[in-house]
């Protein structure tokens, strides 16, 4: 477990719209959803500490457009110790597993030939998202807005040269386009992005 994210809202309609963002926003997993009382619900995800940055501010921001006074406290754990499992997940992600197991333990007895072939065509795109489950433009801007330029450099200078040039694609700005996108090095794009929000922000 390399960070744990928590929001916590008041209702459980802000809490499932906010587990629904963060999932979106980046590449984590849901660890749990805990009715803390008085109307109080937590959710927990994790992952590597960038994208459960992301995907909390994410989160955090879809709470924050159904209403302000909904989202009670957010917050990240960069590498929690191991011990902290049996606080945050420990065993009570038995839940959500038993609600998804049964909808995944039924499908291969109704399948027929037809059907799986249909499956295995439609599981293909499914690595697309993947890739997309990269930082969005919009993610980079709120983390310009509360951390700054040099934190947000870091989180960028952290992440793979494909995704970079995923996200470099987002910005029209930038003095290189195209195929000089997909032919450029990570520091090359880490200049770009430095440049714009440098000049911008």
């Amino acid at each position: 477990m390399q960070a744990l994210g928590f929001i916590e809202t008041k209702g459980v309609l802000a809490a499932i719209e906010a587990a629904d963002a963060m999932l979106k926003a980046a590449d984590v997993s849901l660890l749990e959803r805990a009715k803390v009382g008085g109307g109080l619900v937590a959710v927990t995800v994790t992952g590597d500490v960038a994208a459960v940055k992301a995907a909390v501010d994410a989160g955090a921001a879809a709470v924050e457009r159904i209403n302000n006074a909904v989202l009670v406290t957010r917050h990240v754990i960069a590498r929690p110790h191991e011990e902290l499992t049996a606080v945050a997940g420990g065993e009570t992600p038995d839940e959500p597993e038993k609600a998804l197991v049964p909808e995944m333990k039924e499908e291969p007895t109704v399948m027929e030939p037809e059907e799986l072939q249909a499956k295995e065509t439609v599981s293909e795109p499914s690595n697309e998202p993947e890739a997309a489950d990269t930082i969005k433009r919009e993610t980079i801007d709120l983390w310009m807005k509360q951390d700054g330029l040099e934190v947000t450099m870091k989180i960028l200078e952290d992440r793979k040269v494909t995704e970079l040039r995923t996200l470099a694609r987002e910005y029209p700005e930038f003095t290189i386009a195209g195929r000089e996108i997909s032919k450029a090095n990570k520091t090359l794009l880490l200049e770009e992005f430095g440049k714009y929000y440098g000049q911008n922000h």
